[in-house]
């Protein structure tokens, strides 16, 4: 969580409290790096004064609510303000919760899990896949939105897989759609177990994957992206007296060789498409040069 106080002794009481509760607590005492320090630490909450110096909490609600990617982190107010008007108009402008200074340290600490808790739920319930258990769409690119930034910014490798099922709609329309679903769950289950924690797995779209890999070059990638590919078209799938495998086709690109987001993603797309032109089920790393143009897969 971050906290933002100016006050450095009570910041730092407020730090220790919780940080023997087990939470991890960022200080920010400059309320003009509130904004950058959220995108750096990903806080599943705020706790702030309502009155800083020269700064109203008030108004850095309302400047982080602006920002969509923040509607939903839980903002709890500290101050000594106990007139409840005053309180409610606080409220709603932004934040979620008030606690009156002073505050114990356990009702401190019990109000911060309780509401941490409450916002890793919902996350869950708004970044998860529902069929899957894997990261949305939007959530997988803003994940490689940010490991391009770092690969800009610390110069480390990183790259990132395009994964589609071959003829996945000949599985739909021969066994039907719940058929379908447990054949991409045995995808998604296979990239949870044979990928790092490190790397985060999307489902893009349908039967479309996104992982992205941080700090693991082209041939690494290769090298596990061919494994899991392999182990998958093993997999035998039964639909009542049938038996049948599935295969997949992946385009692999360099995060780090390219400026952008869109950048790494065409290029994944590209080396895909050209996996699936020369035959599917394999993999494809994304090479510059006019070998890799995009030619019309059959």
């Amino acid at each position: 969580m971050i906290l933002v106080e100016d006050d450095p002794d009570l910041a730092e009481h407020y730090r220790l409290v919780l940080h023997l509760a087990g939470i991890d607590v960022r200080i920010v005492n400059d309320p003009t790096r509130l904004l950058s320090d959220m995108a750096a630490f990903r806080p599943d909450l705020v706790l702030m004064d309502v009155q800083l110096d020269g700064y109203s909490g008030v108004h850095l609600a309302r400047m982080i609510r602006f920002d969509a990617q923040w509607l939903s982190l839980p903002i709890i107010y500290l101050s000594s303000e106990d007139d409840p008007d005053i309180q409610l108009d606080a409220l709603s402008k932004g934040a979620d919760d008030f606690l009156m200074k002073p505050v114990s340290d356990d009702y401190l600490v019990r109000s911060v899990q309780i509401r941490c808790l409450r916002a890793r739920l919902l996350s869950d319930l708004m970044n998860q896949d529902s069929l899957t258990g894997l990261l949305k769409h939007s959530l997988i690119k803003q994940t490689l939105e940010q490991e391009v930034a770092r690969c800009r910014r610390d110069g480390h490798t990183s790259a990132v897989v395009m994964l589609d099922l071959d003829h996945f709609k000949t599985v739909n329309d021969t066994w039907g759609h719940m058929v379908g679903d447990t054949v991409i769950k045995s995808l998604a289950n296979l990239l949870r177990n044979r990928l790092r924690e490190t790397d985060l797995i999307g489902r893009y779209g349908g039967e479309e994957f996104l992982v992205v890999m941080p700090g693991c070059d082209l041939d690494d990638a290769e090298r596990v992206m061919q494994d899991i590919a392999a182990s998958f078209s093993a997999l035998a799938f039964t639909a009542g007296q049938d038996r049948f495998h599935v295969t997949l086709s992946a385009g692999i690109a360099a995060i780090h060789a390219l400026s952008t987001a869109d950048e790494s993603l065409n290029a994944a797309d590209t080396a895909l498409y050209r996996r699936k032109y020369n035959g599917r089920n394999g993999v494809t790393v994304f090479r510059s040069g006019p070998q890799n143009a995009p030619q019309e897969a059959h």
